[in-house]
């Protein structure tokens, strides 16, 4: 039976960055590469897992924060389809990018928490036609003859580590020794995904946060009035918020007000062509395959670090991510290898919309075929498993 072990967490500062040099108690240092992030915002739960001091943490998923640190810190972290797992009493951004969802040390653990998660709760109004499965039982079923298409765009990007891509596209042969159909596939609106997500994440947090005092307005749920009560005067102590939330509020202020919303709009009507580019590569595969990040870990900056190296820290890692919070689909990542000093990294696979069974399937095979830190097929029984 599985021992589950509480502990005190800590994320980055109004979970607004992906790195770990915001939190007002001081950063988070990842266990397998010690001051290195552990990937954030969900910074405490991915270095938890991966020290070995939980045995399952929850992460929320706006822009990668579950995938980030799973990636970053070598554990499992699944962004589930959204409207799966009730977001009922988080703070949110925008309501449309909102996920919440388990991070654990192996798949078949990952499985079973997301079972005791997932599921409408009468309250989250994110959660309408939530399709609920017994995630359990993908654990060892059969993959044979599962087609995954590596997906082109997410590779050999102006900011891709070649250890990265190496590593990943290794993975990818590994899986087809594996008995897996594995095919290069064309996505060109990934590229697209970031520009995207942009205004919808910043522009819809500005109206959440400093226009609907953290809660938002304009949908069905359960509405924290403790938290509007604590945060209804924000805008009257904004000198006090992160420099990403400046920096993110600052930007997105300037274009609603100059732009009256034209690129939040505009964005939101985008969405539909981003998932339906998704959707067409899923349509000719079980699942899509990209590295989780582009790069592997990078330094805590030091406190008196400027401006400009806490921005970069901050929001590096989220260019394959951030696209599916936007469109919505379904994304685990698992670790696949260690790059240049020993930092883990992440292996992202994508599937159609409530086909996580699919993702454990393919992920747990993967796992108990691959030692990942060493990028070893194991062996049993004179066979490859």
């Amino acid at each position: 039976m599985l021992a589950l072990r509480l502990w005190a967490n800590q994320c980055e500062y109004f979970s607004f960055s992906g790195g770990a040099a915001t939190s007002v108690t001081g950063p988070v240092h990842n266990p397998r590469a010690w001051g290195h992030t552990p990937g954030g915002s969900s910074t405490g739960s991915g270095a938890l897992v991966a020290a070995g001091e939980v045995d399952m943490a929850t992460g929320g998923d706006q822009a990668g924060s579950i995938r980030i640190p799973a990636s970053l810190s070598g554990v499992v972290g699944i962004k589930p389809t959204f409207g799966l797992v009730p977001y009922t009493g988080i703070m949110g951004m925008d309501a449309t990018i909102d996920h919440a969802g388990p991070l654990t040390a192996t798949v078949a653990e990952n499985a079973l928490f997301l079972e005791v998660l997932a599921g409408p709760d009468g309250l989250d109004s994110r959660q309408n036609g939530a399709r609920v499965d017994n995630y359990t039982e993908a654990i060892g079923s059969s993959t044979k003859g599962l087609k995954i298409g590596v997906v082109t765009e997410g590779f050999s990007q102006h900011d891709s580590h070649p250890d990265v891509d190496e590593c990943v596209r290794e993975a990818a042969k590994q899986l087809a020794a594996l008995g897996f159909d594995i095919s290069e596939v064309s996505v060109p609106w990934h590229l697209h995904g970031t520009a995207i997500w942009a205004p919808i994440a910043l522009e819809g947090t500005l109206h959440t946060i400093f226009y609907s005092a953290s809660v938002g307005r304009h949908t069905e749920g359960l509405y924290s009035l403790s938290l509007a009560g604590r945060l209804a005067s924000i805008r009257d102590r904004a000198n006090e918020l992160p420099d990403t939330v400046k920096v993110g509020m600052l930007l997105a202020g300037y274009t609603d007000k100059l732009y009256q919303g034209y690129f939040y709009f505009k964005a939101m009507n985008l969405r539909r062509r981003l998932r339906a580019a998704y959707d067409a590569a899923l349509s000719q595969n079980d699942l899509i395959l990209m590295p989780t990040t582009r790069m592997m870990a990078s330094k805590i900056p030091p406190v008196d670090a400027p401006l400009t190296q806490i921005m970069q820290h901050s929001w590096e890692q989220i260019g394959n991510t951030c696209p599916f919070n936007v469109t919505g689909h379904p994304a685990i990542s698992i670790p696949c290898g260690l790059g240049e000093g020993d930092r883990p990294i992440g292996l992202m696979l994508i599937g159609k919309h409530w086909q996580e069974s699919m993702l454990y399937r393919a992920a747990h095979a993967f796992e108990e075929a691959v030692d990942w830190q060493s990028r070893r097929i194991k062996k049993q029984l004179g066979r490859v498993l």
